[in-house]
């Protein structure tokens, strides 16, 4: 009943498209829309400025740049043009350029006087080009007294919005940027900003080509006509905003965990690293579209977060984005980096954000690879009763004492691997207070006994990690309130997400949960770390923290921290600081890329990508980056669909494996929760670990901190890994047998040579 009440007064909102920004303080800050100030001419084609390496043109026709090589005279445009046959529609017109190609900037707007916002957007191919009142203003970026580039100010006048593009020229990169300070807007609202849209692009149908995307693993999309629309795929960078509602889904898809985005057609390409605000993008695919002509990919900037509200009142529902109403102030850049010959593929990407992640990010060696982790759950809660009176406690799967004994085992057959408590808290897996009560269960163990395994981790060399989860958290406790400290929605709403009831196909109502204030992020991981000096454990697990990124309205008279997640990466990056200045280790789970450089060991490191229809071949990008500076495992092998598929993955990464393993079964743990418990006894399992460590053993020995520098695909299915030592390894993901250079590969297998391919 409180939440229909809820939804009725939201209604209100909706009406006007726009949550309030409370206490009465409904001030907008925005630039309002005034007339454009003189422009520089020039002409078509004309040097704007060069540098040692390539010369930066304008391009009249499309408003835009054009980046030029000045050895090979090979250009990049920011609006491509087709060099196909010409197309003719269902009347036998000639099809011209698509304006949406044609477009250098892509504008969302909103009315905050339409239900719903009345969301349209608009382009600068078509909304400045055929508005006689719209114009555009240059002016040259001017640098040590040297011209750098220009901003392009699009004055789009039927919606009274002008939007500035900054094209600067650097050393071997051109940076495009827009500042939201200096937007202008008057009765409409700019919720996003799509930057050069086609840069990344391959016209349809080019042999040899392929968009790059870093989902998951890494993944190429093919570039082959498919219909007018094409085949399109959306994703966030860095996951999905678990401040928005969220609808029941089944199926849990991996992330984009780097902001970073490619193409290569033929002997050319490009590649770009979204390096300011890339935690507001959404980053769009379209591949194979016949209107358009190109298969593309390309960032959104959500300058104005939402939340997505269906509400009920008098027997209808209403379906709205709900907006704040002040947009972010910063900067948001992309750096487009041009590749041809033979670096025109994803193994030049890999290489050139590598070294951006050292150079600008101070990435460097922190650990060394582990051939296995190994994590061991703790309990779940489950319901007893007593004289007929039902009550929760926790049951036992793992008590710290059989912990003890499962390490003490396996220590005597793995030489190089790590342990990862989960499930240990004061409700176990189960979602309670933050960081589980940063305490061990009474019913799984005491201090002294999680004291007495740290001792026995120390003692024989295993890093030992605990897990503690920051972000997830249903009732008050540890000095943080379920109320005051979880975040809020756009529509100044405590934002709450429920796990997924998988035979109801809905959300389970009694699993609720709220997300902790990024503010509180430090007090919380200071917590963690004082919890195990205590226990004198060494390391510090933030499984949640490290993989999840969302947006916070809990101050509506000031929407402009992480509105639409902007700063969230900065307050985590900071937070996880602290874990090495307190001579503590950090584990990471899934990482993102800015949690990845700072943890000495990344669990559950992506081996596949989203298996989206789009894709056609997986990558190990994220190894490529990370191998021989991060060490990583990959997602448990007994609790995944395809267990082999994930072997070979690892394999082909040069990463080690992972199993999660459980002392005790139980018919009371058919209905946890968590699906943790099913394959996991250690009695079952402990034969497979025992024969997947023996026969790659010698292979991780053998690539110990050394650097993925190279990876092909042979044939469809069949790829090859070169390290920087010369070992090489061909993977065979076919059910059928294949040849490779090392000789033919059986199914679902590999071969490992020693010299480079």
């Amino acid at each position: 009943m409180k939440k229909r009440i809820l939804s009725v007064v939201l209604c209100l909102f909706l009406l006007l498209g726009l949550a309030a920004c409370g206490e009465g303080d409904t001030e907008h800050k925005q630039l309002g829309f005034k007339p454009p100030e003189a422009s520089i001419e020039l002409a078509d084609s004309e040097e704007i400025c060069r540098n040692d390496k390539y010369k930066l043109e304008y391009v009249q026709d499309t408003i835009s740049v054009r980046l030029v090589d000045l050895q090979t005279g090979m250009s990049w445009e920011v609006c491509p043009k087709s060099t196909g046959e010409e197309i003719l529609d269902d009347f036998g017109m000639v099809l011209g350029e698509h304006m949406f190609v044609r477009s250098a900037v892509e504008v969302g707007l909103m009315n905050p006087t339409v239900l719903g916002g009345g969301n349209t957007n608009a382009y600068s191919d078509l909304d400045i080009k055929d508005n006689p009142d719209s114009r555009i203003v240059v002016k040259k970026i001017e640098k040590d007294g040297a011209t750098k580039g220009v901003t392009i100010e699009y004055y789009f006048a039927g919606q009274k919005v002008m939007v500035p593009v900054d094209y600067v020229l650097e050393d071997d990169y051109i940076r495009i940027s827009v500042d939201s300070n200096k937007i202008q807007e008057e009765n409409l609202r700019v919720t996003y900003v799509s930057i050069a849209p086609f840069l990344n692009s391959v016209e349809n149908d080019t042999e040899d080509s392929y968009l790059f995307l870093p989902s998951g693993s890494g993944a190429l999309m093919n570039v082959n006509s498919y219909n007018n629309q094409g085949i399109k795929y959306t994703g966030f960078v860095y996951g999905d905003d678990l401040t928005m509602e969220d609808k029941y889904n089944p199926v849990e898809r991996e992330s984009l965990r780097m902001p970073v985005y490619g193409y290569k057609s033929g002997e050319k390409g490009g590649f770009t690293i979204i390096d300011k605000g890339a935690e507001t993008v959404q980053m769009n695919s379209v591949v194979g579209s016949v209107a358009y002509r190109f298969s593309t990919t390309y960032p959104t900037f959500l300058l104005r977060g939402y939340t997505y509200h269906q509400a009920r009142t008098f027997k209808r529902t209403y379906y709205a984005n709900v907006y704040p109403e002040r947009m972010i102030k910063g900067e948001f850049s992309i750096r487009f980096y041009p590749l041809s010959g033979d670096k025109a593929n994803y193994n030049e990407m890999a290489n050139i954000y590598r070294d951006y992640l050292i150079e600008e990010k101070g990435m460097e060696k922190t650990g060394e690879d582990k051939a296995m982790n190994v994590t061991l759950i703790g309990g779940t809660e489950i319901t007893k009763s007593f004289l007929g009176v039902p009550y929760k406690t926790v049951y036992a799967t793992t008590t710290v004492n059989q912990a003890n004994k499962i390490i003490t085992e396996l220590d005597k057959n793995i030489d190089n691997f790590s342990v990862k408590l989960k499930g240990f808290g004061d409700s176990g897996v189960d979602l309670g207070q933050i960081g589980g009560g940063y305490t061990v269960n009474g019913n799984i163990g005491s201090d002294s006994d999680v004291e007495s395994l740290a001792s026995l981790c120390s003692k024989n060399k295993i890093d030992l990690y605990f897990d503690y989860d920051l972000v997830r958290f249903n009732s008050s406790g540890s000095g943080f309130s379920h109320s005051s400290d979880a975040v809020m929605n756009s529509g100044i709403i405590r934002a709450e997400q429920y796990i997924a009831d998988k035979a109801n196909r809905g959300n389970n109502e009694d699993q609720a949960y709220r997300l902790l204030r990024p503010v509180s992020y430090n007090d919380a991981v200071q917590q963690a770390i004082d919890q195990n000096k205590d226990w004198k454990i060494s390391g510090v697990s933030l499984e949640t923290l490290t993989s999840n990124c969302y947006s916070d309205y809990s101050n509506p008279r000031d929407t402009l921290d992480y509105n639409s997640r902007y700063g969230y990466v900065d307050t985590v990056t900071k937070a996880l600081k602290k874990v090495g200045d307190g001579k503590q280790k950090l584990m990471a789970s899934d990482a993102n890329d800015y949690a990845a450089i700072a943890s000495n060991l990344v669990v559950d490191a992506p081996v596949t990508s989203d298996n989206g229809y789009a894709f056609y071949e997986d990558v190990p990008f994220y190894s490529m980056v990370f191998k021989g500076y991060v060490p990583m495992t990959s997602e448990s092998v007994n609790l995944a669909i395809d267990p082999q598929k994930i072997i070979l993955g690892a394999v082909e990464g040069g990463i080690g494996l992972q199993y999660t393993v459980t002392n005790t079964w139980d018919n009371v743990l058919i209905d946890a929760v968590y699906p943790y418990f099913f394959s996991t006894n250690y009695d079952n399992v402990k034969g497979e670990i025992d024969a997947n460590y023996k026969a790659l053993s010698g292979y991780y020995d053998s690539i110990k901190d050394a650097q993925l520098v190279s990876n092909t695909i042979i044939s469809s299915g069949v790829h090859c890994s070169v390290f920087d030592n010369g070992v090489t390894v061909y993977v065979n993901y076919n059910n059928s047998a294949a040849t490779t250079p090392a000789g033919e590969c059986a199914a679902e297998s590999y071969i490992i040579t020693g010299g480079a391919a």
